[in-house]
């Protein structure tokens, strides 16, 4: 854009914006990159490649209902005769898929788009520009019209010096403003569950590669190995501040970026000032371990396990490759964290693997779940002084019952500071509540609430009072609607509220009814989780 272009662009702002925008040097430095307007280019990608399978094959003769027009490319053609109004066809002119419509049975038909254009930068031909644009069509099949608006929303600059990324938004009054974001954040889930339908356009992105600053990047096998379906502005943003996600990319990892991109953490998994794969991981890695640590990279929980394992045993990676469904059950983001509680009482992380998998061949509770038992077992022990070197201690042979007899030793108590703690926590837990299918889920109020659920389903929920008052995690209280009071199972979510154990009464497993409820509950969590990551960028 040029000086008056960019004049134009802010002419709706606010006066003290307009003027401080224009008195801001980046933000007109930043605007000199990009074209100005909606090129006609811009509205050929939008119709050939983002309308996908929305397109209309508008039929306004009633007495010819073979005559249509295509909403794609705008041309007459011929129907076959035998199509009805909302069958589905494709267009012998441009092959696009499409719906018939007839213009006397549905006249108008209103659709939302939204896609990203990536294109050359101007000025620089290393960089690389995005704007991603709202698109409001409204197709009038009777008149065999179409009215359509294009409107930016989010402007990115990707340059070797630096990324940036400001938004261009408007509101009902026709007033418009510019903001700066933090990071390359794109809205298409937000979009997406708005109802529009999103095209992310990497397809074109890929094609800039090979003369940019990105080149060497491993951008173009990341958007091949997600389908196009991965977080590239995300990847861009990640690698300007970590150019060694390359070396990571050729490790075969490719999953795990894309799944810490997709969660906004990694979960300390790597060493970002590593320069180095051996500094990265932790670990000694060489071409012979390659494939066993893309073979055990089957999510950040497994992997982080298995370089855990790797530091703190005998075993290669290649033996720890053979184990891998057996980790796959055993990790979760905790998972280390407990192995360290049991070495810090002097437990070998080598003899626990051990002692974890006899335990679950003689109850079948779950390799995760018995770990987490044994820790929390573990710390009751050294709360009340025992002897940890006595093996009979350390590894009981029932660790249920042994658990139970520490927990009835302990005698936990609730007292006034737990409780108002709890009640500080009250209101920022409420998102929590919540209730499906004749189960309801509500947040544990009080300490004595979580020695009476103990105490009623026989578990060692009461232990958990001091690390629900201090935010360590959340308990949650599963009942039946029709029993509100009556304790029925309890949940255990993580500080970032994932959930980590679902018990019922003496450890037993889900139900059939309490799965289906926690599935819910799960895509509730997504839902709650995606909210907060939109108010937060």
């Amino acid at each position: 854009m040029n000086h008056k272009e960019i004049e134009q662009a802010v002419k709706g702002c606010f006066v003290s914006s307009k003027k401080r925008l224009l008195a801001d040097k980046d933000f007109l430095h930043f605007l000199h990159y990009f074209p100005a307007g909606v090129s006609d280019e811009v509205k050929r990608y939008f119709n050939q490649a983002v309308t996908g399978k929305e397109n209309f094959f508008m039929v306004p003769d009633r007495e010819d209902k073979q005559k249509a027009i295509c909403s794609r490319c705008g041309k007459n053609i011929i129907l076959p005769s035998d199509l009805r109004h909302k069958d589905r066809a494709v267009c012998p002119s441009c092959a696009a898929q499409g719906e018939v419509v007839h213009g006397w049975r549905r006249q108008f038909t209103n659709v939302q788009y939204y896609f990203t254009y990536y294109e050359r930068a101007l000025y620089d031909k290393e960089a690389i520009i995005a704007r991603s644009f709202a698109v409001y069509r409204c197709v009038d099949a009777k008149a065999g019209t179409i009215a359509e608006d294009i409107v930016p929303h989010e402007y990115y600059l990707m340059r070797k010096s630096g990324v940036e990324h400001w938004s261009h938004e408007s509101d009902y009054f026709e007033r418009d403003w510019w903001g700066k974001r933090r990071t390359l954040y794109n809205k298409d889930s937000v979009m997406r569950n708005s109802g529009y339908v999103v095209q992310n356009g990497q397809e074109r992105l890929a094609l800039l590669l090979a003369d940019s600053w990105l080149k060497y990047s491993q951008l173009d096998a990341y958007i091949r190995l997600t389908n196009g379906g991965g977080d590239a502005l995300g990847y861009i943003d990640f690698y300007h501040k970590h150019p060694q996600l390359e070396y990571l990319m050729k490790m075969g990892l490719w999953n795990i970026i894309d799944e810490g991109l997709r969660e906004q953490s990694f979960s300390n998994l790597f060493n970002w000032r590593g320069q180095t794969p051996q500094k990265l991981l932790g670990v000694q890695v060489n071409k012979n371990d390659i494939l066993a640590l893309s073979a055990l990279a089957t999510d950040i929980n497994t992997l982080k396990l298995s370089l855990y394992l790797k530091k703190n045993t005998r075993l290669s990676l290649a033996e720890l490759a053979r184990k891998r469904k057996e980790l796959e059950r055993l990790s979760n983001y905790d998972t280390c964290a407990h192995f360290e509680c049991l070495k810090k009482a002097g437990i070998s992380v080598e003899s626990a693997l051990n002692y974890i998998k006899k335990q679950n061949q003689e109850t079948s509770r779950g390799l995760h779940y018995v770990l987490i038992d044994w820790s929390d077992y573990v710390r009751d022990c050294q709360k009340l002084e025992l002897d940890m070197t006595d093996t009979a201690v350390a590894k009981p042979r029932d660790l249920q019952r042994a658990h139970q007899n520490v927990v009835a030793q302990l005698k936990i108590k609730a007292d006034e500071l737990l409780n108002k703690q709890i009640a500080k926590l009250r209101k920022k837990r409420e998102r929590y509540n919540f209730s499906d299918g004749g189960l309801m889920a509500k947040v544990a109020a009080s300490a004595e609430e979580l020695i009476a659920e103990g105490d009623a389903l026989h578990h060692c929920v009461g232990t958990y009072a001091d690390r629900h008052a201090k935010g360590k995690c959340t308990i949650i209280l599963i009942r039946k609607q029709s029993e509100p009071d009556k304790p029925y199972y309890t949940m255990e979510l993580s500080p970032r509220g994932v959930i980590v154990q679902v018990r019922g009464d003496h450890n037993c497993g889900m139900t059939k009814d309490v799965e289906a409820f926690i599935k819910a509950y799960k895509e509730y969590l997504r839902k709650l989780t995606k909210k907060r990551g939109a108010k937060a960028a």
